[in-house]
């Protein structure tokens, strides 16, 4: 009986996969030691605001993308430039953050895609109940363990306070920007509970896939605006739980029930329209030729980060790995649904232009990894117990990008991961730094420190059914 051979990347993942006792801050501490450097890099004080003269003034410090091109607070960015300040000296920088976001939701409306005129009217996926709770978390640890790097409250009933006075504007921006009840944003569609990504003043298709944060993207097909996305409904769905355990904890039994019943309505709907059972996994819905894409990106794994999967429905998607996983990490689209290639000969000269552009890969397409998808499917698969393959992936983003670092000294915003290289560039320059990247980098290696000392990974009796609440900072 012959035995089948493994293949490289198989080879590669038993390798990693077995490396269960790394140091990993020996291994790592160059990288490690210019991320830390790179955080003072694009710390702003208020009085220091005007780096750029497109910039709008906010009250308090910020922490930009990176010291080049992106020297704005970006929304869903800070989220996961979070990552790289929890339980840190750096922590206190969260809640000056999640303050600027209030100041620009009271002052302009919304939180906007990054603080300049050219973006207002449109956001970005929103996490801002996340950095919320990301926030109060770290105070309620402070408090506990008398960090010195937090002297913000003395008490836990000022945390509570803080928290309450918080989640107000969370559910603000939710009620107002994302339901779209006065239909300003053009977020909500008639007929669907679930949403789509808009802008206030124009609604099209191009300005909705630069909220959607995948600017661009062939998911789209160049019509954002007619899909309800898996992702943004996955983030609504997490604000919808965020706000009912935030009630929980402010004992509000009656606003608790209420947010997990919109919860609850919400996970239906995605399961109605977004699920397909033939193909186990999570799709975009076209709501203008009423059904599913086709469409294979990792934005299918996001439900298992929110919880919002089931135990038969996570085993489904994560059969889906391979077909992202390469030697250095998770392309961001499937190779499969990519445009073929198109012999542009048999159509008249006037109309190849815009047949390319649809055709065309694009940045956030195959081969291209980006860390926060990547980070939001690692941390999916481990609350769903799927932690040798949630490992894998950490061991490899730790090992490309510290490769990409030695080779040029920075870390990237994008890279290939078919040939383990910086990514390309496309609908702007290909940028370094990086504010995500670094950060997600710093959390894996506190992952991975915590599992290989043996702590705690589950909050729950493993015996429950996933998903699993984590135990450990993430």
């Amino acid at each position: 009986m012959s035995v089948q051979k493994k293949s490289k990347i198989e080879k590669i993942s038993d390798k990693i996969t077995s490396q269960d006792k790394t140091d990993y801050e020996k291994e790592y501490r160059d990288c490690l030691e210019y991320i830390d450097k790179y955080w003072d890099m694009v710390t702003h004080k208020p009085s220091r605001q005007l780096i750029n003269h497109h910039l709008i003034n906010i009250p308090y410090e910020f922490i930009t993308p990176n010291h080049k091109k992106f020297m704005f607070i970006f929304y869903w960015d800070t989220f996961f430039m979070f990552r790289g300040l929890i339980r840190t000296k750096r922590e206190h920088l969260m809640k000056a953050m999640v303050e600027n976001f209030i100041y620009l939701l009271n002052t302009y409306g919304e939180i906007p895609n990054f603080n300049s005129p050219a973006s207002m009217g449109r956001s970005q996926p929103p996490f801002f109940s996340s950095m919320i709770l990301d926030t109060y978390n770290g105070y309620l640890f402070a408090y506990l363990r008398k960090n010195k790097f937090l002297r913000v409250f003395d008490n836990l009933d000022k945390h509570k306070k803080w928290l309450k006075a918080a989640i107000k504007y969370a559910k603000e921006e939710y009620e107002r920007v994302w339901i779209d009840k006065d239909k300003l944003f053009h977020h909500s569609v008639d007929g669907y509970i679930l949403n789509r990504y808009g802008d206030r003043d124009i609604g099209y298709s191009h300005s909705s896939e630069l909220e959607s944060g995948w600017d661009f993207t062939s998911r789209y097909y160049n019509r954002c605006d007619e899909f309800l996305p898996i992702d943004l409904n996955v983030y609504l769905f997490k604000y919808e739980r965020d706000f009912a355990k935030i009630a929980f904890h402010l004992e509000n039994k009656e606003e608790e029930k209420a947010w997990k019943e919109k919860a609850t309505f919400r996970k239906e709907e995605i399961n109605k329209f977004m699920w397909s059972e033939k193909e186990g996994f999570f799709f975009d819905y076209c709501y203008t030729e009423k059904r599913k894409s086709k469409f294979l990106s990792l934005a299918g794994f996001t439900p298992l980060w929110a919880g919002l999967a089931s135990k038969e429905q996570a085993a489904k998607v994560v059969k889906k790995l391979p077909i992202f996983e390469t030697e250095y990490g998770l392309t961001i689209t499937a190779k499969e649904s990519m445009a073929p290639k198109i012999d542009m000969s048999q159509f008249p000269e006037m109309y190849r232009p815009a047949i390319e552009e649809i055709v065309m890969p694009k940045q956030w397409d195959y081969p291209h990894s980006w860390p926060p998808i990547e980070y939001l499917t690692a941390i999916g698969l481990l609350k769903y117990g799927y932690i040798d393959d949630a490992k894998r992936l950490m061991n490899k983003y730790l090992k490309t990008h510290a490769m990409l670092f030695r080779k040029y000294g920075t870390f990237f915003e994008k890279i290939d991961v078919i040939k383990g290289e910086r990514g390309h560039n496309s609908f702007y320059l290909n940028q370094d730094g990086f504010g995500w990247t670094n950060a997600i980098f710093y959390r894996y290696i506190e992952i991975l420190k915590s599992l290989n000392n043996g702590e705690e990974l589950y909050a729950q009796p493993k015996a429950d059914n996933p998903p699993y609440k984590l135990s450990i900072p993430h």
